[in-house]
């Protein structure tokens, strides 16, 4: 296999593997603003009269103040808990990358690796959809705390009483709380951890692609991990760009896809490829690989990856049922964090003939 295309390969291997680390860094996110809703919601029972009187009352007025708080304060922890993760997620991916390309070079060739202060520079300075991480975390604070306030205010204008304020806000036990206003602020904080994660993973590449451009010509589109891919992603599967050029991962919420390397052949650097042996000129032909389709990708990979990606039940019915991948939703993918991903990272690469 020639080294674009196995750099192709584990890239998609990789992204399954991203994926599951924002679940994980989801999962560390979701008690800190679970813990804020529960006291929030205690207040609310503690401060009956608040409730109970006009809506214009100085009660409810200090209860909404309280609130804001108390959510103004979980979102803090929550942004510095993201700045974080993301700097150690950025500084993996830069590590993975390096390891990747050199292991994937049929001679020695020593990556160049970015720098600490520029890796951590991609996760506070560089916008993802138009916004700052930082922004992103005020965004997701100003807009619960509105919805919260305005529910309740809602609630009392219509005579509600507590219990129907409180589901209102919460939701029901029968739905497991997901039809409160509160969960509105979940699906955000989860949306806005997923893009995050593929946004600093897909800046940490830039980075170091741009830092090895010796060596690297040009990226290419991959659209990967989703079974309904958009129809933009679609459109620019395969496309080869200039390094940092071009649009940029992820292209919008949620977006899972990447753009991999494509490496130099021979040729282009000056070696004489003559006096190479022919598997050995074959492997670095600076070739874009062929248009990677998710499905025919997942149907050449080993049941484990199959099941990684769509889940046991669902990977044993496309590898026996006869379905293609489309069939499936795309699946959450259960959790990962840094260290049991370097573990996973390790063990893709020595089936793959590469050395980690």
């Amino acid at each position: 296999m020639a080294v674009n295309d196995t750099i192709a390969d584990l890239q998609i291997r990789h992204q399954i593997g991203v994926w599951r680390l924002s679940s994980g860094v989801i999962q560390k996110l979701l008690p800190i603003l679970d813990r804020a809703d529960n006291e929030i919601v205690a207040k609310m029972l503690a401060r009956p009269a608040a409730l109970e009187g006009s809506f214009t009352s100085k009660r409810l007025a200090a209860l909404l103040d309280t609130i804001r708080e108390i959510n103004h304060e979980a979102h803090v922890v929550a942004g510095a808990t993201m700045r974080s993760e993301l700097r150690s997620i950025a500084r993996y991916e830069a590590g993975f990358q390096k390891s990747l390309l050199e292991s994937a070079i049929p001679i020695k060739w020593d990556i160049v690796s970015p720098s600490r202060e520029m890796l951590d520079a991609v996760v506070t300075s560089r916008p993802f959809q138009g916004r700052l991480l930082r922004e992103w975390v005020s965004e997701l604070d100003g807009n619960k705390a509105r919805r919260l306030r305005d529910a309740i205010r809602q609630g009392v204008v219509q005579g509600e009483t507590i219990p129907q304020i409180v589901r209102r806000v919460r939701g029901t036990k029968a739905l497991n709380y997901r039809d409160g206003i509160m969960e509105i602020g979940r699906r955000g904080a989860e949306a806005m951890v997923r893009t995050a994660v593929a946004h600093t993973t897909s800046a940490a590449r830039d980075t170091l692609y741009e830092a090895n451009s010796d060596i690297i010509k040009a990226e290419f589109w991959v659209d990967t991990l989703d079974t309904r891919t958009c129809p933009s992603c679609r459109s620019l599967s395969g496309k080869e760009f200039e390094i940092g050029k071009g649009p940029k991962t992820p292209l919008h919420i949620f977006c899972r896809c990447v753009r991999a390397p494509v490496l130099k052949s021979w040729k282009e650097l000056g070696f004489d490829i003559d006096e190479l042996d022919p598997g050995t000129r074959a492997s670095m032909n600076g070739q874009v690989p062929a248009t990677l389709n998710y499905n025919s990708w997942l149907k050449k990979q080993p049941a484990a990856i199959q099941d990684e990606a769509l889940g046991p039940t669902r990977g044993k019915l496309f590898r026996k049922g006869g379905l293609d991948v489309e069939s499936f939703t795309s699946r959450q993918g259960d959790q990962l964090n840094l260290d049991e991903l370097r573990a996973r990272e390790a063990g893709a690469f020595a089936k793959a003939g590469l050395a980690a």
